[in-house]
């Protein structure tokens, strides 16, 4: 099994120019909406974190409605899996979930990688936690 690639900050030296080189894509602009199905209320309770999981993904932004159908049939997967133990779907699961880039390593064999924004400052609580602080500090003290 090839191992998973590195992320792009945590590269060493130069790119190689035949691996790393930009092969041509061709692209289809694309702009319907996209319907999301309720998850089955039926599922088990992984299955349908799984679905929401998918549908809120950073990923989204890159579906069509052909991935959101490949999305149910794998949270539906992981569902027949929790259901039945059998090692074979969860096996089949789990391929599933790798082809939906489910997961990090996954994500990075193809060259996506999420990165999380800092969270603001609120300058409010901020403030209000210093307040505490100080009212517990004078209380304390005396």
């Amino acid at each position: 099994m090839p191992s998973t690639p590195k992320r792009t900050d945590e590269r060493l030296g130069h790119p190689r120019e035949a691996k790393d080189a930009a092969l041509p894509v061709d692209s289809i602009d694309e702009n319907r909406p996209l319907r999301y199905p309720d998850p089955d209320p039926d599922w088990s309770e992984i299955a349908g974190f799984a679905w929401r999981a998918f549908v809120d993904s950073p990923l989204n932004q890159f579906y069509t409605e052909t991935d959101i159908a490949f999305g149910w049939m794998t949270a539906n997967a992981i569902h027949r899996a929790v259901e039945d133990g059998s090692a074979m779907k969860i096996q089949a699961a789990e391929s599933m979930m790798k082809s939906a880039l489910f997961n990090e390593a996954d994500r990075r064999r193809v060259r996506i990688e999420v990165t999380r924004k800092e969270p603001e400052q609120n300058p409010t609580a901020q403030k209000n936690k210093d307040e505490l602080a100080k009212r517990r500090a004078e209380r304390d003290a005396g």
